[in-house]
């Protein structure tokens, strides 16, 4: 054995988790869509639509046996394009052009926070493809209750300005994106009242994902921010009496982010709607205390 020979190098192979969380897929309008793949490309699929800010790093958050979970970034954030002008019906045919793709012929849907809205499009537009939907403290219609005011109605308010909405979403990147950004979003569990769980559900390893994902979704512009803002609060294009798939409705009764009126509103007027309205949780501790629940009601025929 020649002891002097070269030693060869091994060749770079790229993280496998890694690179499953960095894919795009391209659209029919030459658009791209950012998406991550978290569990077995065999294990049930369910596609996670990411809250406001956000991105596609959400769906990562939880990791539940025997499930697939996909996130999707929304037009604008993350490493997908912006979409000028987009609608909230445009979001169906994204997904719908994302699981061709992945080869999915039937998948089920979360929406969480801000992606409510996307999977209540979903849930009316791809009602062929779809099994089951989980809308979790969820945005809704703007003329749901609780929609105008406080902090939800402060955004929609913004969304209808152009102008102001494009200021302050630059703000907002500027901000998060910011290293100081580490230390300061750590305190927003000392603003969190205590009756709620969300208190001890923002440990400081959720707020890091959190503000991980956030700097993710903001990684390009605040395109994708400022016009979710806009359309939220733009007329749905459908009823919520129009909606067939099998919807659960998960709110806490505690959330001071998303009151849960508006959860109360879809329970109220999708046909057959199931709700669950957990007394104490608020808008985090909802999703980190029933994700089990959720996936397996997802799961269960």
């Amino acid at each position: 054995m020649n002891m002097n020979a070269p030693i060869p190098l091994s060749r770079a192979r790229p993280d496998g988790a890694i690179a499953r969380t960095m894919q795009t897929v391209t659209l029919r309008d030459g658009r791209r869509l950012g998406f991550a793949q978290f569990g077995s490309k065999n294990a049930f699929p369910v596609f996670y639509f990411h809250g406001w800010p956000g991105s596609r790093l959400e769906a990562g958050f939880f990791e539940v046996a025997g499930t697939q979970m996909i996130g999707v970034d929304r037009p604008g954030y993350g490493m997908s394009d912006p979409q000028p002008k987009r609608k909230l019906s445009d979001w169906p045919r994204d997904i719908e052009q994302l699981a061709d793709h992945l080869r999915l012929d039937k998948f089920a849907v979360i929406g969480m926070s801000g992606g409510g809205p996307y999977a209540a499009s979903c849930a009316y537009f791809l009602r062929d493809r779809l099994t089951k939907v989980a809308i979790i403290a969820g945005l809704g219609p703007p003329e749901a209750p609780g929609m105008s005011r406080n902090r939800v109605g402060l955004l929609l308010d913004v969304g209808n300005r152009p102008l102001t909405s494009a200021v302050l979403g630059t703000l907002m990147r500027t901000l998060i994106r910011n290293p100081v950004a580490d230390q300061h979003f750590h305190r927003i569990r000392a603003r969190v009242p205590a009756a709620s769980r969300d208190a001890i559900a923002m440990t400081p390893e959720f707020l890091q994902m959190l503000l991980t994902s956030f700097r993710e979704g903001l990684r390009a512009s605040a395109k994708g921010p400022t016009s979710d803002a806009r359309v939220y609060g733009e007329p749905w294009p459908f009823t919520l009496a129009d909606i067939r798939v099998p919807v659960t409705i998960w709110h806490g009764t505690h959330d001071i982010q998303v009151p849960v009126s508006i959860g109360r509103h879809y329970a109220k007027f999708i046909p057959n709607a199931r709700a669950t309205f957990p007394d104490g949780e608020g808008h985090v501790s909802i999703i980190t205390n029933y994700i089990e629940a959720i996936i397996g009601d997802l799961r269960a025929p």
